[in-house]
Protein backbone atom coordinates (compact mmCIF):
# COMPACT_ATOMS: atom_id res chain seq x y z
CA UNK A 1 0.00 0.00 0.00
CA UNK A 2 3.23 1.82 0.43
CA UNK A 3 4.39 1.98 -2.89
CA UNK A 4 0.78 2.59 -4.26
CA UNK A 5 -0.13 5.51 -2.06
CA UNK A 6 3.61 6.73 -3.40
CA UNK A 7 2.60 6.68 -6.82
CA UNK A 8 -0.37 8.51 -6.65
CA UNK A 9 0.68 11.37 -4.56
CA UNK A 10 3.84 12.21 -6.16
CA UNK A 11 2.57 14.49 -8.32
CA UNK A 12 0.42 16.16 -5.22
CA UNK A 13 2.03 19.42 -4.02
CA UNK A 14 2.16 19.47 -0.26
CA UNK A 15 0.47 22.67 1.10
CA UNK A 16 2.78 22.76 3.86
CA UNK A 17 5.86 24.25 4.06
CA UNK A 18 9.19 23.93 5.96
CA UNK A 19 8.79 22.79 9.94
CA UNK A 20 5.26 21.76 9.23
CA UNK A 21 5.83 19.07 6.90
CA UNK A 22 6.80 17.03 10.10
CA UNK A 23 5.07 13.93 8.86
CA UNK A 24 4.86 13.03 5.25
CA UNK A 25 2.06 13.45 3.13
CA UNK A 26 2.11 9.47 2.04
CA UNK A 27 1.33 9.20 5.72
CA UNK A 28 -1.40 11.40 6.25
CA UNK A 29 -3.29 10.41 2.76
CA UNK A 30 -3.11 6.87 3.68
CA UNK A 31 -4.26 6.92 7.11
CA UNK A 32 -6.93 8.96 5.81
CA UNK A 33 -7.94 6.73 3.31
CA UNK A 34 -7.70 3.77 5.88
CA UNK A 35 -10.17 5.74 8.55
CA UNK A 36 -12.82 6.10 5.18
CA UNK A 37 -12.12 2.53 4.77
CA UNK A 38 -13.27 1.77 8.44
CA UNK A 39 -15.83 4.16 8.64
CA UNK A 40 -14.13 6.98 9.78
CA UNK A 41 -15.14 10.46 8.99
CA UNK A 42 -13.91 12.90 11.06
CA UNK A 43 -10.32 14.08 12.20
CA UNK A 44 -10.44 12.60 15.23
CA UNK A 45 -10.74 9.59 14.45
CA UNK A 46 -7.96 9.50 12.07
CA UNK A 47 -5.82 9.98 14.55
CA UNK A 48 -7.58 7.86 17.20
CA UNK A 49 -7.26 4.69 14.39
CA UNK A 50 -3.68 5.64 13.95
CA UNK A 51 -3.24 5.82 17.41
CA UNK A 52 -5.00 2.58 18.32
CA UNK A 53 -3.11 0.75 15.10
CA UNK A 54 0.11 2.35 15.36
CA UNK A 55 2.01 -1.01 15.57
CA UNK A 56 0.65 -2.51 12.65
CA UNK A 57 -0.08 0.39 10.40
CA UNK A 58 3.87 1.37 10.85
CA UNK A 59 4.89 -1.63 9.16
CA UNK A 60 3.46 0.53 5.51
CA UNK A 61 3.40 4.24 6.59
CA UNK A 62 6.02 6.28 7.73
CA UNK A 63 4.82 6.92 11.42
CA UNK A 64 8.86 7.17 12.78
CA UNK A 65 7.53 10.42 13.96
CA UNK A 66 4.52 9.46 15.82
CA UNK A 67 1.49 9.50 14.76
CA UNK A 68 -0.05 13.10 13.10
CA UNK A 69 -2.58 15.16 15.23
CA UNK A 70 -6.34 15.66 14.33
CA UNK A 71 -4.89 19.41 13.41
CA UNK A 72 -2.85 18.15 11.16
CA UNK A 73 -4.73 15.94 9.53
CA UNK A 74 -7.39 18.89 8.73
CA UNK A 75 -4.60 21.28 7.70
CA UNK A 76 -3.41 19.09 5.30
CA UNK A 77 -6.98 18.10 3.72
CA UNK A 78 -7.81 21.34 3.84
CA UNK A 79 -5.09 22.79 1.91
CA UNK A 80 -4.68 19.94 -0.48
CA UNK A 81 -5.67 21.26 -4.49
CA UNK A 82 -8.80 19.23 -5.01
CA UNK A 83 -7.76 18.91 -8.63
CA UNK A 84 -4.91 17.50 -7.67
CA UNK A 85 -6.20 15.38 -5.50
CA UNK A 86 -8.97 14.20 -8.23
CA UNK A 87 -6.13 13.46 -10.62
CA UNK A 88 -4.84 11.18 -8.00
CA UNK A 89 -8.20 9.53 -7.79
CA UNK A 90 -8.74 9.22 -11.20
CA UNK A 91 -5.27 7.18 -12.01
CA UNK A 92 -6.07 4.59 -9.03
CA UNK A 93 -9.50 4.37 -10.58
CA UNK A 94 -7.82 3.83 -13.96
CA UNK A 95 -5.67 1.24 -12.41
CA UNK A 96 -8.83 -0.55 -11.23
CA UNK A 97 -10.62 -0.74 -14.17
CA UNK A 98 -8.62 -1.44 -17.68
CA UNK A 99 -10.86 0.21 -19.85
CA UNK A 100 -14.97 1.71 -18.83
CA UNK A 101 -17.65 -0.24 -20.50
CA UNK A 102 -21.38 -0.47 -20.56
CA UNK A 103 -23.00 2.69 -18.97
CA UNK A 104 -21.61 5.88 -17.62
CA UNK A 105 -23.98 7.64 -15.11
CA UNK A 106 -23.53 11.07 -14.21
CA UNK A 107 -25.23 13.00 -11.61
CA UNK A 108 -24.70 15.43 -9.05
CA UNK A 109 -24.94 15.68 -5.23
CA UNK A 110 -24.73 17.65 -1.88
CA UNK A 111 -22.69 17.36 0.92
CA UNK A 112 -25.23 18.78 3.43
CA UNK A 113 -23.93 20.18 6.47
CA UNK A 114 -20.64 20.89 4.18
CA UNK A 115 -21.04 25.32 5.15
CA UNK A 116 -23.36 27.92 4.29
CA UNK A 117 -23.25 27.46 1.08
CA UNK A 118 -23.28 23.40 0.91
CA UNK A 119 -20.24 21.69 -1.58
CA UNK A 120 -21.93 20.52 -4.78
CA UNK A 121 -20.21 17.57 -6.67
CA UNK A 122 -20.60 15.79 -10.05
CA UNK A 123 -19.72 12.46 -10.13
CA UNK A 124 -19.71 9.60 -12.61
CA UNK A 125 -20.34 6.33 -12.34
CA UNK A 126 -19.55 2.99 -14.08
CA UNK A 127 -22.49 1.02 -13.69
CA UNK A 128 -21.49 -2.39 -14.86
CA UNK A 129 -18.14 -2.33 -12.86
CA UNK A 130 -19.46 -0.73 -9.77
CA UNK A 131 -17.00 2.26 -9.44
CA UNK A 132 -16.81 5.73 -9.09
CA UNK A 133 -14.59 7.44 -11.53
CA UNK A 134 -14.42 11.26 -10.94
CA UNK A 135 -15.65 13.73 -9.42
CA UNK A 136 -16.36 17.77 -10.26
CA UNK A 137 -17.02 20.65 -8.02
CA UNK A 138 -20.13 22.62 -9.31
CA UNK A 139 -19.03 26.55 -8.60
CA UNK A 140 -20.95 29.02 -6.04
CA UNK A 141 -22.33 30.69 -8.56
CA UNK A 142 -22.61 27.95 -11.55
CA UNK A 143 -25.08 24.65 -12.00
CA UNK A 144 -24.43 21.28 -12.65
CA UNK A 145 -24.77 22.20 -16.36
CA UNK A 146 -21.12 23.76 -16.57
CA UNK A 147 -20.01 20.77 -14.87
CA UNK A 148 -20.76 18.02 -16.59
CA UNK A 149 -19.11 19.01 -20.23
CA UNK A 150 -15.91 19.07 -17.13
CA UNK A 151 -16.24 15.98 -15.67
CA UNK A 152 -16.84 14.26 -18.89
CA UNK A 153 -13.48 15.69 -20.59
CA UNK A 154 -11.83 14.04 -17.66
CA UNK A 155 -12.91 10.54 -18.73
CA UNK A 156 -12.55 7.77 -21.67
CA UNK A 157 -16.11 7.13 -22.94
CA UNK A 158 -15.09 5.43 -26.17
CA UNK A 159 -18.05 2.83 -26.52
CA UNK A 160 -19.89 3.62 -23.62
CA UNK A 161 -22.78 5.11 -22.88
CA UNK A 162 -23.30 8.13 -21.09
CA UNK A 163 -27.07 8.58 -19.06
CA UNK A 164 -27.90 12.06 -17.08
CA UNK A 165 -30.92 13.37 -16.17
CA UNK A 166 -32.58 16.35 -16.81
CA UNK A 167 -30.12 18.98 -16.12
CA UNK A 168 -27.49 16.97 -18.39
CA UNK A 169 -30.04 17.10 -21.54
CA UNK A 170 -28.44 19.61 -23.52
CA UNK A 171 -27.47 20.01 -27.17
CA UNK A 172 -23.91 20.62 -26.43
CA UNK A 173 -23.98 18.23 -23.85
CA UNK A 174 -24.97 15.52 -26.12
CA UNK A 175 -22.73 16.95 -28.94
CA UNK A 176 -19.62 16.74 -26.72
CA UNK A 177 -20.75 12.67 -25.60
CA UNK A 178 -20.73 11.75 -29.20
CA UNK A 179 -17.57 13.51 -30.43
CA UNK A 180 -15.99 11.48 -27.76
CA UNK A 181 -16.83 8.19 -29.35
CA UNK A 182 -19.70 7.55 -26.93
CA UNK A 183 -23.76 7.34 -27.40
CA UNK A 184 -25.78 8.86 -24.70
CA UNK A 185 -30.02 8.45 -23.18
CA UNK A 186 -30.25 11.95 -21.24
CA UNK A 187 -33.79 12.10 -19.54
CA UNK A 188 -35.82 14.68 -20.82
CA UNK A 189 -38.02 16.89 -19.19
CA UNK A 190 -39.92 20.92 -18.61
CA UNK A 191 -36.53 22.20 -19.11
CA UNK A 192 -36.42 21.84 -22.43
CA UNK A 193 -40.11 22.55 -22.78
CA UNK A 194 -41.19 22.60 -26.58
CA UNK A 195 -38.80 19.61 -26.92
CA UNK A 196 -40.15 17.73 -24.23
CA UNK A 197 -44.23 18.63 -25.01
CA UNK A 198 -43.68 17.35 -28.76
CA UNK A 199 -42.46 14.11 -27.67
CA UNK A 200 -44.78 13.65 -24.90
CA UNK A 201 -47.76 14.43 -27.49
CA UNK A 202 -46.11 11.85 -29.89
CA UNK A 203 -46.31 8.99 -27.18
CA UNK A 204 -49.51 10.01 -26.39
CA UNK A 205 -51.14 9.06 -29.60
CA UNK A 206 -51.94 5.37 -29.44
CA UNK A 207 -51.83 5.66 -33.87
CA UNK A 208 -48.56 6.67 -33.48
CA UNK A 209 -47.13 4.86 -30.54
CA UNK A 210 -44.56 2.03 -31.26
CA UNK A 211 -46.71 -1.18 -31.25
CA UNK A 212 -43.52 -3.73 -30.24
CA UNK A 213 -43.26 -2.18 -26.33
CA UNK A 214 -40.92 -4.50 -24.02
CA UNK A 215 -42.25 -5.42 -20.88
CA UNK A 216 -40.29 -6.19 -17.71
CA UNK A 217 -42.10 -7.23 -13.84
CA UNK A 218 -40.23 -6.96 -11.10
CA UNK A 219 -41.67 -8.66 -7.52
CA UNK A 220 -40.26 -8.34 -3.91
CA UNK A 221 -40.32 -5.95 -0.52
CA UNK A 222 -43.80 -6.39 -0.82
CA UNK A 223 -44.70 -5.04 -4.00
CA UNK A 224 -45.20 -5.55 -7.99
CA UNK A 225 -43.69 -3.10 -10.40
CA UNK A 226 -44.10 -3.31 -14.16
CA UNK A 227 -41.99 -1.09 -16.46
CA UNK A 228 -43.00 -0.41 -20.42
CA UNK A 229 -40.59 1.05 -22.59
CA UNK A 230 -41.72 2.85 -26.06
CA UNK A 231 -38.81 3.51 -28.60
CA UNK A 232 -39.23 5.09 -31.89
CA UNK A 233 -37.22 6.45 -34.58
CA UNK A 234 -39.70 8.14 -36.36
CA UNK A 235 -38.21 11.31 -35.75
CA UNK A 236 -37.83 13.46 -38.69
CA UNK A 237 -40.43 15.77 -37.95
CA UNK A 238 -39.00 15.92 -34.31
CA UNK A 239 -35.68 16.96 -36.12
CA UNK A 240 -37.18 19.26 -38.30
CA UNK A 241 -38.76 21.38 -35.75
CA UNK A 242 -35.68 21.05 -32.95
CA UNK A 243 -32.31 20.07 -34.42
CA UNK A 244 -31.02 17.92 -31.69
CA UNK A 245 -27.42 16.36 -32.17
CA UNK A 246 -26.99 12.90 -33.54
CA UNK A 247 -30.61 11.90 -32.05
CA UNK A 248 -31.40 8.77 -33.56
CA UNK A 249 -34.59 7.47 -31.34
CA UNK A 250 -36.49 9.03 -28.64
CA UNK A 251 -38.34 6.39 -25.59
CA UNK A 252 -41.07 6.40 -22.86
CA UNK A 253 -40.77 4.18 -19.88
CA UNK A 254 -43.85 3.99 -18.04
CA UNK A 255 -43.78 2.71 -14.59
CA UNK A 256 -46.15 1.46 -12.35
CA UNK A 257 -46.00 -0.03 -8.72
CA UNK A 258 -48.73 -1.87 -7.19
CA UNK A 259 -48.11 -2.62 -3.27
CA UNK A 260 -51.10 -3.92 -1.09
CA UNK A 261 -53.38 -2.06 0.53
CA UNK A 262 -52.07 1.24 -1.32
CA UNK A 263 -53.13 2.68 -4.49
CA UNK A 264 -51.03 1.97 -7.82
CA UNK A 265 -48.81 4.24 -9.20
CA UNK A 266 -47.20 5.30 -12.25
CA UNK A 267 -44.45 7.49 -13.13
CA UNK A 268 -43.54 8.13 -17.11
CA UNK A 269 -39.78 9.54 -18.35
CA UNK A 270 -39.16 10.66 -21.51
CA UNK A 271 -35.93 9.87 -23.60
CA UNK A 272 -33.82 11.15 -26.29
CA UNK A 273 -30.84 8.82 -27.06
CA UNK A 274 -28.32 8.51 -29.92
CA UNK A 275 -29.03 4.59 -29.64
CA UNK A 276 -30.80 2.87 -32.48
CA UNK A 277 -34.79 2.49 -31.23
CA UNK A 278 -34.65 -0.49 -29.41
CA UNK A 279 -36.29 -0.84 -26.22
CA UNK A 280 -34.88 -3.39 -24.16
CA UNK A 281 -31.55 -1.44 -24.60
CA UNK A 282 -32.97 1.77 -23.68
CA UNK A 283 -34.82 0.63 -20.84
CA UNK A 284 -31.91 -1.66 -19.62
CA UNK A 285 -29.56 1.86 -19.80
CA UNK A 286 -31.93 3.84 -17.87
CA UNK A 287 -32.27 1.39 -15.42
CA UNK A 288 -28.66 1.18 -14.77
CA UNK A 289 -28.25 4.63 -14.50
CA UNK A 290 -30.21 4.64 -11.13
CA UNK A 291 -26.96 3.20 -9.91
CA UNK A 292 -25.54 6.12 -9.23
CA UNK A 293 -28.07 6.56 -7.02
CA UNK A 294 -29.09 3.26 -5.22
CA UNK A 295 -25.38 2.60 -5.11
CA UNK A 296 -23.08 5.21 -5.18
CA UNK A 297 -24.93 8.37 -3.54
CA UNK A 298 -26.69 5.97 -0.87
CA UNK A 299 -23.93 4.22 0.14
CA UNK A 300 -22.01 7.62 1.02
CA UNK A 301 -25.01 8.93 2.80
CA UNK A 302 -25.80 5.55 4.71
CA UNK A 303 -22.78 4.07 5.11
CA UNK A 304 -20.27 6.28 5.20
CA UNK A 305 -22.42 9.25 6.71
CA UNK A 306 -21.38 11.68 4.26
CA UNK A 307 -24.90 14.00 4.84
CA UNK A 308 -23.91 14.48 8.42
CA UNK A 309 -20.36 14.74 8.01
CA UNK A 310 -19.48 18.10 9.43
CA UNK A 311 -16.44 18.96 8.05
CA UNK A 312 -16.27 22.39 6.59
CA UNK A 313 -12.91 23.66 6.10
CA UNK A 314 -11.29 25.31 2.56
CA UNK A 315 -11.01 22.02 0.40
CA UNK A 316 -11.49 19.81 3.15
CA UNK A 317 -14.77 18.91 1.96
CA UNK A 318 -14.18 17.95 -1.57
CA UNK A 319 -10.94 16.57 -0.78
CA UNK A 320 -13.02 14.14 2.11
CA UNK A 321 -15.38 12.89 -0.68
CA UNK A 322 -13.48 11.88 -2.93
CA UNK A 323 -11.36 9.84 0.08
CA UNK A 324 -14.82 8.34 -0.08
CA UNK A 325 -15.47 7.59 -3.03
CA UNK A 326 -11.66 6.04 -3.19
CA UNK A 327 -11.92 3.79 -0.15
CA UNK A 328 -16.25 2.64 -1.68
CA UNK A 329 -14.01 1.33 -5.11
CA UNK A 330 -11.88 -0.74 -2.74
CA UNK A 331 -14.89 -2.12 -0.94
CA UNK A 332 -16.42 -2.87 -4.53
CA UNK A 333 -13.07 -4.57 -5.76
CA UNK A 334 -11.99 -6.47 -2.28
CA UNK A 335 -14.96 -7.04 0.25
CA UNK A 336 -15.57 -10.92 0.42
CA UNK A 337 -18.07 -12.08 -1.31
CA UNK A 338 -20.11 -13.28 1.68
CA UNK A 339 -19.72 -9.91 3.51
CA UNK A 340 -21.57 -6.39 3.37
CA UNK A 341 -20.08 -3.52 2.52
CA UNK A 342 -20.89 -2.32 5.79
CA UNK A 343 -19.58 -5.38 8.00
CA UNK A 344 -16.65 -5.29 5.62
CA UNK A 345 -16.18 -1.58 7.93
CA UNK A 346 -16.62 -2.80 10.96
CA UNK A 347 -14.30 -6.18 10.42
CA UNK A 348 -11.97 -3.55 8.98
CA UNK A 349 -11.78 -1.44 12.12
CA UNK A 350 -11.76 -3.92 14.27
CA UNK A 351 -9.26 -5.53 12.96
CA UNK A 352 -5.86 -3.49 11.22
CA UNK A 353 -4.87 -6.42 9.27
CA UNK A 354 -7.39 -7.30 7.59
CA UNK A 355 -7.95 -3.09 7.15
CA UNK A 356 -4.30 -3.20 5.32
CA UNK A 357 -5.26 -6.50 3.50
CA UNK A 358 -8.02 -4.77 1.51
CA UNK A 359 -5.45 -2.20 0.19
CA UNK A 360 -2.98 -4.69 -1.64
CA UNK A 361 -3.76 -5.13 -4.46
Amino acid sequence: MLKLIREYIENIEDPRRGNATYHPLETIIGIALLSALAGIDDFVGMQDLARAHQDVLGNVLDLSRGVPSHDTFGRVLSGIDPRSFSELFQLFADDLLDKVQGVVAVDGKTIRRSGASPVHLVSAWAAENKLSLAQVKVGDKSNEIKAIPEILRLLSLEETVVTADAMGCQRDIAAQIVAQKADYVLAIKGNQKMLFEDIKAYFADIDLRPKNPMIQWDKGHGRIESRTCYASDDIGWLQNRHQWPHLKSIAMIVSTREKKGQTPTTETRFFLSSLPADPKIIASVARQHWGIENTLHWSLDVVFNEDKACVRTKNAPENLALIRKWALNILHQKRPQTMSIKRTMRQALMKPQFLLDLCLF
